[in-house]
């Protein structure tokens, strides 16, 4: 019945089961309750949820229904595909760009734009509720001069008035379609028709859950939206500001692998058009190009080129506090095309200096490829009967947001790359603002002085030399691998995946956590112990104290990797149930049913 009549779950909040067998064992806990509403609820209420309330003294949770927030905020400005079929568009664009380049070309063309942008605003087509009303007056007026042909059907004049009419409409329309296609971020829909009900769908399901933040907070009444709105900017600028960590010498961290002299200088060679049309190409067909080349020839990137928007997306359904939420940066497309076309030259240099435990962003290089490792150096300590050995997984910190940048810079100089380089990466992440968006509104405005932002094309690049740092740590410290079929591992690496394995004795495990202190104290990348895992072969004795050793308490007899299941000893088909689930809910019902037969095609 839920799929017959299209029902979708609303977006909850609060806690994640609604149901307990009140048993100590064999304790079952699911989630019974749920709220389904329609589309047409969805339309009425875009930005209703559910809360998930405490069960009290019943064995099911209190399920409470928002209408959710009502107060209105000014809407960040977004460029609109359709507006490219407007003439109107088009003079504005060549009348603000008319004028000859004074002083630095990036900073010029930034004035341009916000010139542009002023006086985009101020036309009746910016707004598509504007549109929509202009749609629904050529409706109004095609129907009446229907009613006027049928009574003279032959009449030349309104038949050249229903003509034209009819031709409007068309073009509305298709202005209707490419807004609604544009705002439903549907990438993989490329082939069969528009299918709008689908798109609309998609629409109100992407706005409960980027309201939800919001939502989540405005449960709590009596606080006003205001004073929500500066608790969740004041938890990112904390992030993004940590306390000023120990001075690091880079000369505690060997090398590794390095750059030589040629490719050093091949990376600052001048960049050529093909370069740029490359960046711009690969990038969505939904954002625009800028002036690029003045960046690289003279080495000056304004502020405003690096203001970044942070949109806030739950880790996970039912995310209780604003901790749960992760901020991906939405950065202005002229500082992406900048950030591609360093981030295409140094993805070329990155296999030949990384070692090869990381698979992550890196050419010829797949996460498949760990999961398959792991699996196997697990199952052959398995079956050798081994004792005296260790896996954890390892959970950084806000990894992204957290990382030092002087590390990042300071590394880079280190594995060879050319003071200029090292600049233009400098000029890319350093004086970074960022504002919030709540609500499509930004919020805010504070400076950053720690974090790679997550979103940025060089992020997991620059990330990766960071941890390769870690690597060199655990060779030059000596810490013991285990040993497979004469195969040494000590850890693998995807992007800020950690997986270690290594000898489960005192001494190993003491100079794994001296290794952790340090790696954390030089580079901002400490470990959540809470959220870490370890797990040992079955008749390993120490377990407690190395879990102690290493401050990792929880002991488990299988790690989610990657989203696959790993473990010493031999995995049953229940193990994969969640991974499967997974796969299954990719396409939910409700989306199916909203589909036609050719759009299913």
């Amino acid at each position: 019945m839920i799929f017959s009549q299209i029902l979708m779950d609303l977006h909850s909040v609060g806690n994640k089961y609604t149901w307990f067998n009140q048993r100590s064992e064999n304790p079952i806990h699911i989630k019974l309750d749920r709220v389904l509403v329609n589309n047409s609820w969805m339309k009425e209420f875009p930005d209703s949820y559910y809360s998930i309330q405490s069960p009290s003294c019943s064995d099911h949770c209190l399920v409470i229904l928002h209408s959710g927030i009502s107060e209105q905020v000014r809407h960040r400005f977004l460029f609109k595909n359709y507006w490219t079929n407007i003439d109107g568009f088009w003079h504005l664009l060549l009348r603000a760009f008319s004028d000859s380049v004074s002083g630095n070309p990036l900073s010029h063309f930034s004035n341009t734009l916000r010139i542009l942008k002023t006086c985009i605003k101020r036309e009746s087509w910016s707004s598509y509720n504007a549109v929509n009303r202009h749609m629904d007056s050529l409706l109004a007026s095609q129907k009446d001069v229907l009613g006027y042909l049928h009574a003279d059907p032959t009449n030349p004049a309104f038949n050249l008035i229903l003509k034209d009419i009819n031709a409007k409409v068309v073009d509305f329309s298709a202005i209707h379609a490419s807004w609604v296609i544009q705002r439903a971020k549907v990438k993989w829909l490329k082939h069969g028709e528009d299918d709008l009900k689908f798109l609309y769908g998609k629409i109100r399901s992407r706005r409960g859950s980027t309201n939800s933040v919001v939502n989540l907070l405005a449960s709590s009444s009596l606080v006003p939206r205001a004073e929500l709105v500066a608790s969740i900017i004041h938890h990112f600028q904390c992030i993004y500001n940590p306390p000023q960590h120990t001075y690091f010498n880079i000369e505690n961290f060997s090398k590794g692998s390095v750059i030589n002299d040629t490719v050093a200088y091949e990376l600052c060679s001048a960049v050529n058009d093909y370069e740029i049309k490359d960046a711009v190409f690969k990038g969505s067909s939904s954002s625009t190009p800028g002036e690029i080349k003045s960046f690289f020839s003279k080495g000056y990137m304004p502020n405003g080129i690096k203001h970044t928007a942070l949109d806030i997306i739950p880790k996970h359904k039912n995310a209780e506090n604003i901790s749960e939420y992760r901020p991906i940066a939405l950065c202005n497309v002229i500082y992406k095309i900048i950030a591609k076309v360093i981030a295409g030259r140094l993805k070329l240099v990155l296999p030949s200096i990384i070692e090869y435990n990381q698979s992550g962003f890196l050419q010829a290089r797949i996460s498949t490829e760990n999961i398959l490792l792991a699996s196997d150096i697990l199952s052959s300590a398995s079956r050798r009967g081994g004792t005296n050995m260790l896996c954890a997984k390892l959970d950084i910190r806000k990894a992204f947001d957290s990382v030092s940048r002087e590390f990042v810079l300071a590394r880079l100089a280190q594995k060879g790359f050319s003071p200029l380089f090292v600049n233009w990466i400098k000029m890319c992440i350093s004086d970074i603002h960022f504002s919030i968006v709540l609500n499509g509104a930004l919020e805010g405005y504070f400076t950053s002085t720690a974090g790679l932002r997550q979103g940025c094309p060089l992020s997991p690049y620059l990330f990766s030399i960071v941890m390769d740092a870690f690597s060199n740590l655990l060779k030059d410290r000596g810490f013991i691998d285990i040993t497979a079929d004469n195969f040494h591992l000590t850890h693998l690496l995807y992007t800020d995946d950690v997986l270690v394995f290594g000898e489960a004795s005192l001494h190993n495990c003491q100079n794994l956590a001296t290794i952790l202190r340090d790696f954390g104290n030089s580079t901002g990348l400490h470990i959540n112990f809470d959220k870490s895992a370890i797990m040992f072969p079955k008749h390993q004795s120490n377990q407690h104290i190395i879990s102690q050793v290493l401050s990792i308490q929880n002991i488990t007899s299988k790690i989610i990797y990657l989203g696959i299941p790993l473990a010493f000893n031999r995995l049953k088909v229940e193990d994969f149930l969640s991974f499967m689930d997974c796969i299954n809910n990719k396409l939910n019902g409700w989306k199916a049913n909203l589909l036609s037969f050719a759009g299913r095609l």
